[in-house]
Order: C-alpha cells, then sequence, then structure tokens
C-alpha cells in the first residue's frame, strides 16, 4: 500500500487562474494603462498604488506614511540601497512590516508586506513589487488591468482604476510638482 504522503502546499495554490474577455468589462481598450489598484493597507483605505512586476521591493511613500500616523519610531532600518528608473541611488528613510489586503471579503487575502520608506515625489502612495505579489501568489494582467490569486475560498482578484492610472501617467509627465500636487489630493 502506497504512503500517504504530507502535502506541504494549502490547498489553495492548486486553484486555476484564468483570464477572459469577462474581465475586460468596464475597460477601455485598447491600452497601455499602468495597473494601478487601490487596497487596505494597515487598516488604511489607500488608493494610487501601483503593481510593478519589475520592482525588486514594494515602496510606501513617506506622505503616505505619514499621513497613516504609525510613528517615524516604527521604521527599522533597511539593509540595501533602493535605485530609482535613472539608477540613481535613492535614500530609504526606513523599512517596515504591514498587513495588506488584497480583495473583498470573501474572496480576500491579507499577508504581512516588508515596505521601504522613501520621500522623494512621485505620483504614487506606494508600490507593490516582486515580494508582495510572490507572497501573495498574484498573476497579474496588465491587458486586463487585473491581478488574481488563489484563497482559501477562491480566486481573488483586485481590479486596476483606469482612470487614476491615466492621472497619474499624466502627472508623471508634467513633472514632480504636478506628481506632488496629486500625490497630496489622496
Amino acid at each position: 500500500m502506497p504512503s500517504k504522503k504530507a502535502r506541504t502546499d494549502p490547498p489553495h495554490e492548486d486553484q486555476l487562474i484564468t483570464f477572459s474577455s469577462e474581465d475586460l468589462n468596464g475597460l477601455q481598450v485598447p491600452h497601455d494603462d499602468a495597473l494601478v489598484v487601490r487596497l487596505v493597507v494597515a487598516n488604511f483605505d489607500i488608493g494610487k498604488i501601483l503593481v510593478d512586476t519589475g520592482s525588486s521591493v514594494n515602496v510606501l511613500h513617506l506622505g503616505t506614511f505619514e499621513k497613516m500616523k504609525l510613528g517615524e519610531g516604527r521604521l527599522g532600518p533597511a539593509e540595501y540601497s533602493v535605485y530609482g528608473f535613472s539608477g540613481a541611488s535613492v535614500r530609504v528613510n526606513g523599512k517596515i512590516d504591514l498587513p495588506v489586503t488584497f480583495g473583498t471579503y470573501p474572496l480576500q487575502k491579507t499577508i504581512l508586506t516588508t515596505f521601504m520608506v522613501v520621500g522623494i515625489p512621485f505620483t504614487y502612495s506606494a508600490i507593490i513589487g516582486r515580494p508582495a505579489l510572490r507572497d501573495l501568489g498574484a498573476v497579474v494582467s496588465t491587458r486586463h488591468l487585473k491581478m488574481k490569486f488563489p484563497t482559501q475560498t477562491g480566486i481573488g482578484e483586485v481590479r486596476g482604476q483606469q482612470m487614476i492610472a491615466r492621472q497619474c501617467c499624466a502627472a508623471s509627465l508634467r513633472g514632480s510638482n504636478a506628481g506632488r500636487k496629486l500625490h497630496d489630493r489622496e
């Protein structure tokens, strides 16, 4: 009789994640918009979060961190530097682990996410990078402006905010002052 081997992966990891034409409903297509979402971070509803599969870290803007009133004393030292698009080193104010909730009940998942807190001007409140996407088990579709992920009760999803993505893009193209103004209106 074959031995029963203990399963190491949670059973929800076997769920099939797919995208279809139904996932395009409500989008203006064709498009080349970024995936910009709204998430709950440490019980705060935060918009203008860029999902960036090219980012090796998760980033929280210092202004967003300050609005959350978590206290600078909770920031730990960052072990390494963060480099921006230009390749220049970006000063990291510190790092912090915060719970982030993706999706809506009952198809939601909360994961503890390490953020690098930076004070440089950019139009987004935060960036969700590869570390959080890996921990979430997310599959991202830029065509559908959506990410999907396994939960204990089925496949959860977070849809991008196409109009907000376009506003952020326009602000970035206008320069850092416009981006700072957009960030302040969060």
